[in-house]
């Protein structure tokens, strides 16, 4: 089974992800989506085309957050998944590998970011899949996760050309 895993999208609508995302989408079984769509009308034209788990950003508008929970978990092939949107990011993402553990599952796939991670803690796999709209420091980006007899191979995947940076001041 394939996952493809989000955050970050920061758009109104389906249309406004890049032409690979969209993509993807068609070729995946089901979509993993980190929180900060920021609007409903994404959030439900991506569940009208994939089944999906999903989790409320601190950028969503109200009527998402109030749709969608913190947290989420779920099982593929014998895999548990869980997705939150951010965690406090101490000492390089290892609460986020106290948080799976806490969830009880494998791969925890977190946003906020905005940029790629991935990491492993043991036997536990952190990922954020960064974000294919406003990456940060990074290239814009998803993640396609392909899961096959209970182990998961995880595919960072550029999404487009665009890369960014953060805004900086300089005093003149």
């Amino acid at each position: 089974m394939r996952l493809l895993c989000l955050s970050d999208t920061h758009c109104e609508k389906l249309e406004d992800l890049p032409k690979k995302v969209l993509d993807l989408m068609d070729e995946v079984d089901l979509v993993v989506h980190a929180g900060d769509f920021t609007s409903l009308s994404l959030y439900e034209e991506i569940e009208r085309r994939k089944e999906i788990f999903a989790v409320r950003g601190n950028a969503d508008d109200e009527e998402l957050k109030k749709l969608l929970p913190e947290e989420v978990t779920f099982e593929v092939e014998g895999v548990r998944f869980g997705v939150v949107h951010r965690g406090n990011y101490l000492n390089e993402f290892y609460d986020l590998g106290y948080k799976a553990k806490e969830l009880g599952v494998k791969v925890l796939v977190f946003g906020h970011v905005h940029r790629f991670v991935l990491q492993q803690f043991g036997d536990v796999i952190v990922l954020c899949p960064g974000s294919p709209t406003q990456p940060r420091l990074s290239v814009a980006s998803c993640a396609v996760l392909k899961v096959e007899n209970g182990k998961v191979n995880v595919e960072f995947v550029i999404a487009d050309e665009v890369a960014c940076g953060m805004d900086v001041r300089l005093k003149t």
